[in-house]
């Protein structure tokens, strides 16, 4: 989840992302992410190894038939919300080449005060965290394919990757007065990154 100076954001493995009252602890509006990726696919790009102008010239996003989208995590900058996740797809319709069942995943930008998606980006790999850098002033994501991702904070646009020690990625933490951060995730494998670039590796024990 993330907060704000007014809001609770949840999300979940139902693929809707709640807006909620802090103070009052009242729901405020409840929305659909690919509900709102389908209405907007003019401001969704890709960034796989498909051919971006067949996902553009289609109906809807490639989530439809037998996937189950989920919302992992979300966090915020000022008047930014980034929420990412990933989709299940049990019917082998999907963005990557492989065997059902296969995964894919998004990273989504929405203007906070007026809970309004302003961009996406369909991603080969599930993600499963997302986290603002303050030092780099970016956005930072990990998923499923032993890498971290930047994200630029006010279009979301893919903005450069590093390869990280664990196979799949599950948290990135940022210091918001360095530029350095720590990615953690299968396999007990801490690496620790400045600039972008990792500098050591932590095994930590069983």
């Amino acid at each position: 989840n993330g907060m704000s100076s007014r809001y609770v954001i949840t999300g979940g493995e139902d693929g809707n992302m709640g807006f909620w009252d802090g103070k009052n602890r009242k729901l405020i509006e409840m929305i659909n992410i690919q509900t709102s990726m389908d209405k907007n696919k003019d401001l969704v790009t890709c960034n796989t190894t498909s051919n971006n102008r067949s996902f553009m010239s289609s109906s809807s996003t490639p989530w439809n038939n037998g996937s189950n989208l989920w919302v992992s995590s979300v966090d915020t900058r000022g008047n930014w919300l980034a929420v990412c996740g990933g989709a299940e797809n049990t019917n082998n319709i999907s963005l990557t080449s492989r065997s059902s069942p296969s995964t894919s995943g998004f990273a989504t930008l929405w203007h906070l005060p007026s809970r309004t998606f302003t961009s996406g980006c369909v991603t080969r790999e599930s993600l499963n965290t997302v986290v603002y850098s303050d030092s780099l002033n970016c956005f930072v994501s990990g998923g499923n394919e032993g890498r971290i991702s930047f994200w630029d904070s006010t279009t979301m646009v893919h903005s450069g990757r590093s390869w990280s020690s664990p196979p799949a990625t599950y948290t990135v933490s940022a210091d918001p007065e360095s530029n350095t951060m720590v990615v953690g995730g299968s396999g007990g494998i801490l690496d620790c990154f400045a600039d972008r670039v990792k500098v050591s590796q932590l095994q930590l024990s069983s």
